[in-house]
């Protein structure tokens, strides 16, 4: 076996209990997959997402790389003449997001007219300067920026209807060069993306970011993977880290699973307040196989989708050569526990009181025994109670008794989410909905997948979630040939008929919590054929 000529890193339990594990099901497409900003999202390992300036146990390694990669290539860095000004729009409005977030170490206070005081107590860093005047700075303000967060930062002029990315400091790329695409329009930068011109995804993306409004700042995930913790994985530096992709192929299972990593990209879209422009704040973030196996509901994910990745999205991605070895690693290393001597985070638990019946931790809903308890922390609430049954009916109504003590709350009644009027009728409920309510479903099987699949789709989270199952005859079935959704009666390893092509379908035992539905694909060797 060869040995790695990568330095290993120690994952210190922030790296993962902040990871932004990027894949909400078992299959990825690219997609706009936006969401507004600073909302905390909850992991079986953690949280993330408060704040959109994050600063963790690598922040003195990160900005000392990316020192480094700007003096080696002074072309990660560039500002054309115009957008002078939103650069400095791009750095007031990063240091006001660092001391809101960090008040404890990170002080930005008026001192007078345009005039303001910095201080980063982590970097001993303290200076006074007036708005627009690079003098006072000392620096130019996106090069300063960039030595006060480990975030990367592109700027977007918007003219003629076109996006064009006009200034930033890009020294962690994955796979592509900053230095080169300067000046390019954002649709002619994404070109090359397999699929995305055919879907539409760009063009949809395009017209969202030009319809940003300030003080409204939105997010997205992207991911690939990575060779070491290597963070400039640049066109530029491609035959520093490109042998890598042969190299992993050759080594031992153990220094495969410390090497290979999972990469996310949390993507802020800001539109600056006083340029207009729109600002890209990306930050990268690391996690090594052996690392995310501790992960249970991560790693089962993950082996699903590297396995079910098409060649050519994993070809753009540069995986294709290892993305099936990783898939089978992850997937033959359940419970893994990295040895004392590597330094790895412990197994990060699951609290036994999860409720898993809306967040399925093995690929398959859980449902309790008896109804759950009504939330006292909601602020008001949507009951929901589908189908005829008595039992359905009574929880429903115990519900509702204990919930009008508490808050507001509404009760709304369908005979079946298979009927279009009841689907409308939940979407325009739950559209009704505030922060804070609680969403409590009871029905049989199909109908409570469905709506807290809906739910979820609307916005709510796992804490505001709860359900109980009267009937598990039923189940929405997605069939992989057609792509249709619906109800079928059975279980997973049962067969039923799936009206759309009318194939006979499998159902696996593979359930897609925000699909709110079982994978099922063909059975009979006949339909296979009529596949290929």
């Amino acid at each position: 076996m060869t040995t790695a000529p990568v330095r290993r890193e120690t994952t210190t339990p922030d790296l993962l209990s902040a990871f932004p594990f990027p894949f909400v099901d078992d299959i990825y497409r690219y997609s706009t997959n936006v969401e507004p900003a600073n909302q905390q999202v909850i992991t079986p390992a953690g949280q993330w997402g408060d704040s959109v300036a994050v600063i963790d146990s690598e922040y003195r390694n990160e900005l000392a790389e990316r020192a480094a990669v700007l003096d080696a290539d002074p072309t990660r860095r560039a500002v054309l003449p115009h957008m002078r000004p939103a650069a400095w729009d791009a750095l007031m409005t990063m240091l006001r997001e660092l001391a809101h977030a960090y008040p404890d170490t990170m002080h930005l206070t008026s001192v007078g007219h345009d005039e303001w005081h910095w201080r980063n107590d982590l970097l001993d860093d303290e200076r006074t300067f007036r708005y627009g005047e690079e003098a006072s700075l000392g620096d130019d303000p996106l090069h300063y920026l960039s030595t006060q967060v480990q975030e990367d930062i592109a700027l977007l002029d918007q003219r003629d209807d076109q996006l064009f990315v006009d200034a930033g400091v890009i020294t962690f790329a994955a796979d592509w060069s900053f230095g080169f695409d300067v000046g390019m329009s954002f649709l002619e930068i994404h070109g090359p993306v397999p699929r995305v011109r055919k879907m539409g995804v760009i063009t949809r993306a395009h017209e969202f970011l030009k319809r940003l409004q300030p003080h409204e700042p939105y997010r997205r995930t992207n991911w690939t993977m990575t060779i070491g913790r290597r963070l400039d994985v640049s066109t530029e530096r491609y035959p520093e880290w490109g042998p890598d992709r042969e190299m992993i192929q050759h080594v031992d299972d153990a220094e495969f699973g410390r090497l290979v990593h999972l990469r996310v990209e949390v993507q802020h879209l800001i539109r600056l307040p006083d340029s207009g422009a729109i600002m890209f704040v990306i930050r990268t973030y690391l996690l090594p196989l052996e690392a995310l196996a501790t992960v249970e509901p991560w790693r089962t994910r993950a082996a699903e989708v590297f396995a079910e990745l098409p060649d050519d999205m994993a070809d753009y991605k540069g995986i294709i050569k290892y993305r099936t070895r990783a898939s089978e690693w992850l997937r033959t290393h359940a419970g893994h526990q990295p040895s004392a001597d590597d330094n790895m985070t412990p197994t990060t638990e699951l609290d036994a009181t999860q409720d898993i019946a809306t967040e399925p931790t093995h690929g398959l809903p859980e449902w309790p025994s008896r109804p759950p308890e009504v939330d006292a922390a909601g602020s008001e609430f949507l009951i929901v109670a589908a189908g005829a049954a008595d039992e359905t009916a009574h929880t429903a109504r115990a519900w509702v008794r204990t919930a009008e003590s508490i808050g507001p709350t509404r009760l709304l009644v369908l005979d079946s989410l298979t009927h279009d009027d009841d689907r409308t009728s939940l979407i325009d409920a739950l559209a009704a909905t505030h922060t804070g309510a609680r969403i409590l479903v009871t029905g049989g099987q199909y109908d409570v997948l469905t709506a807290l699949a809906l739910a979820r789709e609307s916005g709510a989270i796992a804490d505001e979630l709860a359900a109980f199952v009267t009937d598990t005859t039923d189940l929405p079935v997605y069939c992989a040939h057609c792509r249709d959704t619906f109800r079928g009666v059975g279980s997973p390893g049962g067969v039923v008929e799936c009206p759309g092509c009318t194939r006979r379908l499998e159902i696996h035992e593979h359930h897609s919590a925000s699909r709110g539905s079982f994978l099922a694909s063909a059975v009979d060797a006949r339909d296979l054929e009529a596949l290929s």
